[in-house]
């Protein structure tokens, strides 16, 4: 049976392993299944988390070659793994080579929309966020041009041209999701999430 997860605060642990991916996932997955918790894992490399390198990362990511592989974790799958970390070298050869904690996380974006209805939803969005997030440094600018009006769509000159861009900070779950949550709005870029360690 799953154990409950505690009351507290959820917090957030970046754990740094040495090995492959594929194999880190699978060792975390039969980890979590034996132990009955409810683990919150996050792979850097399957959620657009940044860490250092891009060559690195896409090695990671291509199974290239046995490196770094980063994985955020919350409070209670880390304390197992950091409490088997020598038991995990021995069977696994597995190394654990980092393990800090997540202080927050946050990922600058972007948008341009040329039609209003567009500008609007996507302010909506970005205004009415989950709990725990915040938006900051928001900038946003709409430009009307009237003699464009009626204009082709892929003329350099639009009627309506709004852009804007911010920060959007929080605990890296909340984060997280709020980037899976930009591919219901195609008009904004999200960059990679930026975690603030302690």
């Amino acid at each position: 049976m799953a154990q409950k997860k505690s009351s507290a605060k959820p917090s957030y642990f970046e754990v740094v392993f040495k090995g492959k991916p594929k194999v880190v996932r699978a060792f975390l997955s039969g980890l979590v299944m034996g132990s009955g918790a409810e683990g919150d894992i996050y792979y850097s490399y399957s959620e657009g988390v940044f860490h250092e390198g891009k060559a690195e990362k896409f090695k990671e990511l291509t199974h290239f070659r046995a490196i770094d592989c980063h994985v955020i974790m919350d409070r209670e799958t880390s304390a197992l793994v950091k409490k088997m970390q020598k038991s995990i070298a021995t069977e696994t050869g597995l190394e654990i080579t980092s393990h800090r904690s997540i202080r927050s996380a946050s990922i600058e974006l972007s948008f341009e929309a040329f039609a209003r209805r567009y500008n609007d939803e996507i302010v909506t969005f970005l205004k009415s966020l989950p709990k725990g997030l915040k938006l900051e440094g928001f900038e946003h600018d709409v430009e009307l041009h009237p003699e464009a009006k009626g204009v082709e769509a892929y003329s350099p000159s639009h009627h309506y041209e709004a852009k804007g861009k911010g920060t959007v900070t929080g605990r890296v779950d909340l984060v997280i999701a709020f980037k899976r949550e930009l591919a219901n709005y195609p008009l904004i870029k999200g960059d990679e999430v930026r975690l603030k360690l302690a």
